[in-house]
């Protein structure tokens, strides 16, 4: 027989059901029971409207640091604000470790950007976007459009740097985005029996629309810069690249994978959705290819070694990769509000998760060696500096 609870209230007793069985869940049906009594009985009215939407951003919110609700309001804001103006930041907003407060980590920084002119770092915490305390956003767009504006408006942050013991302000000038999103130098190198040739060294920043095609033509020109004898190698530097459209990651993938997966996404169930498959047209198999990651290597940066490397195609060299690769969908629903919802996960050729876990890479540098990383990976393809 169920118990229940007997409740004595000012002129009126009330008598409340107890579970009737130890297993009992709370589910859809005691959810909108809770609800009605909310909306139907609270002391003063409430509006409907108003608390479902928090409610569901409270919901997904807690489902994972990518997913998010925006009401029709906050929408239609965010699409007619300025924001032309960029502190330059690639920002992760997540749960602290060990739970607590939502910390907002700086993944990357753009070069000559506002973030990078204020001596910003990956690795740094931004706490407080003028006067907002990050610990209290829900969701990841919530910062980035803190950190958007106008070209030239001020924004104030409290920051905690990574090698600082107490936090500081540091105020950014907005400024255009950079437009710069690879970069690449021709390095002397030699090797056993007296070979010499050159090593391309090419950054990669990050992977917007083009990034591929602007990577494919300066692979090239770097051939011809490098006279009759080619490349001796090629070194891809993924440090601090915060991702980006990871469909420009993959042109870069298959510009030296002749045939095979390149990345595969998961869904629930671990249901294949989808596969990217390498192109054998213009590909690169002999030139050398070693990667260099760090801590702050993320997403479509991910990707892109997990598909080289699964393919026997490169090595990597540095420290394991941040660990962020899901798929989101955004839908539109009726009243205008959107619903951001991570529906699947990336996973490598190997089909090895890449979320929560990143990239182990095959030569692990510690910090101190990361300096020297240019380096480490040359020395892992037999290679070494030589004189100009």
């Amino acid at each position: 027989m169920a118990s229940a609870m007997v409740l004595w209230l000012p002129g009126r007793t009330v008598t409340v059901p107890e579970a009737t069985a130890a297993g009992s869940r709370f589910d859809r049906d005691s959810f909108h029971q809770a609800l009605d009594a909310v909306l139907d009985r609270y002391v003063d009215p409430v509006d409907g409207s108003t608390l479902l939407a928090r409610g569901l951003k409270h919901i997904v919110a807690g489902l994972d640091a990518h997913s998010h609700f925006l009401t029709a309001e906050e929408r239609k804001a965010l699409r007619t604000q300025v924001k032309d103006g960029t502190a330059g930041l690639a920002v992760h907003l997540h749960a602290a470790p060990g739970g607590g407060d939502r910390v907002l980590e700086v993944m990357g920084v753009l070069p000559g950007s506002a973030g990078a002119l204020a001596g910003l770092a990956p690795g740094d915490r931004i706490l407080e976007i003028d006067g907002t305390e990050v610990g209290r956003l829900l969701s990841q767009v919530e910062a980035e459009g803190l950190l958007a504006g106008e070209v030239g408006e001020q924004v104030a942050l409290r920051v905690q740097r990574r090698h600082d013991s107490s936090p500081s302000r540091v105020d950014l000038t907005l400024g255009e985005a950079p437009r710069e999103q690879l970069v690449s130098e021709l390095l002397p190198v030699a090797g056993a029996h007296g070979f010499e040739g050159k090593a391309a060294i090419i950054e990669l920043r990050g992977f917007r629309r083009g990034t591929g095609e602007a990577f494919k033509k300066q692979l090239a020109q770097l051939r011809r810069s490098a006279g009759s004898h080619g490349l001796a190698a090629v070194v891809l530097d993924l440090r601090g690249n915060p991702g980006g459209e990871v469909d420009e990651a993959l042109v870069v993938a298959d510009r030296f994978v002749r045939r095979g997966i390149l990345t595969r996404t998961r869904g629930r169930g671990g249901r294949i959705l989808r596969e990217e498959l390498a192109h054998e047209a213009g590909t690169d198999t002999e030139t050398p290819l070693v990667i260099i990651q760090d801590r702050h290597t993320a997403s479509a940066a991910e990707l892109l070694t997990a598909a080289l490397r699964d393919n026997g195609r490169a090595r990597s060299v540095g420290e394991r990769s941040y660990g962020k690769g899901t798929v989101q969908e955004i839908m539109g629903m009726p009243d205008g509000s959107v619903l951001k919802l991570t529906i699947a996960r990336y996973f490598s050729p190997d089909d090895a998760a890449i979320d929560g876990v990143g990239v182990t890479p095959d030569v692990v540098l510690t910090t101190d060696q990361m300096e020297r990383a240019v380096d480490e990976a040359l020395a892992d393809l037999g290679l070494r500096r030589a004189e100009p």
